[in-house]
């Protein structure tokens, strides 16, 4: 190449240069000092660190992308300085602990410089502002945990609300605001809100002493009608029970567990959807406790990241089922306009946690067993030639032809590959209504035979689905939005016999079920439920980077695997009796 005049020298080496190759510098007279800051960052960011992650790697490749697009011009740099803008951006970023972020986690070392700096130093600081606002972007949107379902639980079916980081450069750029921006980053739900606004009163001083609550032993004797017990005295002062004076005049002893104890503590029961017995055991001990997990900054922070994973829109009318509160709530224009309680899956069983859409009402359903119950619950049974399939009125159909059980060699057959069902009627597990949001977790919402089970404090029954104290005026809700339906037609559709009645809805109603372990209430008090699936502790694992922590337990999506029985004598005298009792109370 010696021998080659200059122009066409670097015409050949341009020409032969790979499409990664460092862009060579073009002549300095031709552009101006803020397009050469430009050219300098995109030619730094051309070399990354190899030791970068996936998501800082994408940042840069989209980063040097922009600067292409817009002619190498810097969006933080004028002249030799930062810009306004600039500077507002690193301020708002400071502040991203209050916003259940870490702030550690931004690097502006880069930003940082005096006197009149040299190019490399003014690209060097462009690319640590353009890059922390991408990282804050992601983090805002949910980035720190990208996949939950890989990386904490397979019942945790949520997606960050990420940004393409190439969106967030050419929405920042035009915002006139940039720090306002990046606040409207963070999920814009009241809740979100409530909890973030906890979280700074919580940092500024923590719980006043007069709103405490007083706190009885966890453990101790059972106190009850006539018990005297210096616990009882703590239990006056906790649901305020003024200690009179008795119709001598004499003054009443406050360690005495007397009627107006008794009325006041059966009331909290109730209202806890307690036993109503009267009797402070354990259990009430616990609830009257709180019997949750210390509403710490952490338990905020969890739970804000989980906002971060909801859809930016619920839905003009939807539907709500927060698991650890067991409760289904029904909200329009963002008010609720219906609540119940519901019961949700066993620990082992547990109800999964996604977003679909409900498409169908079903009066009077038909309950098809699904595989894993096949396998585990009812093949054992049969396996051994018991009538209980028959006593409960399950039925068995292979290509949608009845099949006798008793005529199947299992031993070599593949429960699987037959339909497994409960007829609508009386003692159908379903009840009178079920709720169908199509989805690849087979759950779905529907009514029980097992009303009890509602007044029980701890409600984790279920192999998934979640069942509803009161379905039909969950119908009625909404097939009220739908079709304009009130009660009367509802329970003149219920009315109608055993026949399938599948009401088909032309309006769209999101089902979100979610895990929120501290939720605000109106007043945007906010109140902490037990974590009883774990997936708070996940979540406080991962946001901690102790993600080898984490017990990520059994893919319950995973195909449910073929279990020959052992042909034994039955345990119990009825098998399939048994598992009804376990898995829906009766």
């Amino acid at each position: 190449m010696r021998g080659l005049p200059i122009a066409i020298g670097l015409a050949w080496l341009v020409a032969a240069a790979p499409a990664t190759a460092i862009e060579p510098d073009p002549p300095q007279q031709l552009i101006s000092d803020e397009e050469a800051i430009g050219i300098h960052a995109r030619r730094l960011l051309q070399k990354p660190d190899r030791r970068l992650g996936r998501a800082d790697r994408a940042r840069h490749e989209a980063l040097t992308h922009y600067y292409a697009e817009r002619g190498s011009r810097p969006l933080w740099v004028k002249s030799d300085k930062l810009s306004l803008a600039a500077k507002s951006v690193i301020d708002e970023i400071g502040r991203a602990n209050d916003w259940g972020l870490d702030a550690g986690a931004f690097d502006f070392s880069a930003a940082e410089f005096s006197g009149t700096p040299s190019t490399e130093v003014l690209a060097r600081a462009e690319i640590a502002v353009s890059l922390a606002v991408l990282k804050y972007a992601n983090h805002a949107r949910g980035g720190r945990i990208p996949e939950p379902a890989k990386q904490l639980s397979s019942y945790l079916d949520r997606k960050p609300q990420l940004k393409d980081p190439s969106l967030v450069l050419d929405e920042v750029s035009k915002s006139g605001e940039p720090a306002v921006y990046l606040r409207n980053l963070h999920p814009q739900h009241p809740q979100f809100k409530a909890l973030r606004k906890a979280l700074l009163k919580l940092r500024g001083g923590g719980q006043d002493d007069e709103d405490a609550v007083v706190q009885l032993p966890a453990t101790g004797p059972l106190l009850q009608l006539g018990r005297k017990h210096p616990d009882v005295a703590l239990l006056r002062e906790r649901l305020e029970v003024t200690a009179s004076r008795s119709e001598d005049g004499d003054a009443i002893d406050v360690e005495v567990f007397d009627r107006d104890v008794l009325e006041a503590v059966k009331e909290f029961q109730r209202q806890a959807g307690l036993s109503i017995d009267g009797v402070v055991g354990n259990n009430t001990r616990a609830t009257l406790n709180g019997d949750k997990a210390e509403l710490s900054e952490s338990t905020l922070i969890a739970n804000m990241e989980q906002w971060r994973w909801m859809p930016d829109d619920l839905g003009e009318f939807y539907i709500q089922s927060n698991v650890p509160e067991y409760k289904v709530q029904v909200f329009k224009d963002g008010n609720e306009i219906h609540s119940e309680r519901i019961i949700v899956g066993e620990l082992d069983k547990q109800t999964p946690v996604f977003s679909d859409t409900l498409e169908t009402v079903v009066f009077h359903p038909f309950w098809g067993v699904p595989n894993s119950i096949k396998v585990n619950e009812i093949l054992p049974s049969v396996a051994r030639g018991g009538s209980a399939l028959r006593r409960h009125n399950l039925r068995l159909q292979y290509r949608g032809r009845d099949v006798n059980p008793e005529t199947v060699d299992w031993s070599t057959a593949d429960i699987r590959k037959f339909h497994v069902y409960q007829p609508p009627g009386g003692g159908n597990v379903l009840g009178k209504v079920k709720f169908l949001f199509p989805n690849h977790h087979q759950v779905y919402m529907h009514d029980t035979p097992t009303k009890h089970l509602f007044n029980k404090k701890q409600r984790t029954f279920s192999h998934g689905c979640m069942r509803v104290r009161n379905p039909l005026k969950l119908a009625e809700a909404v097939l009220s939005y739908d079709r304009g339906w009130d009660g009367a037609k509802v329970d003149a559709t219920v009315r109608n016999g055993p026949e399938n009645n599948n009401i088909k809805l032309s309006r769209k109603v999101p089902v979100h079920v979610t895990y929120f372990t501290a939720v605000a209430d109106e007043n945007g008090d906010v109140k902490a439920f037990r974590d009883f699936y774990g997936h708070e502790k996940r979540i406080k694992l991962a946001l901690a980077g102790r993600w080898s922590e984490i017990r990520k337990g059994r893919d319950h999506l995973a195909p449910v695997k073929l279990k020959r029985p052992r042909i034994v004598s039955p345990q119990y005298s009825d098998p399939i009796s048994d598992l009804f009792k376990q898995a829906f109370g009766f």
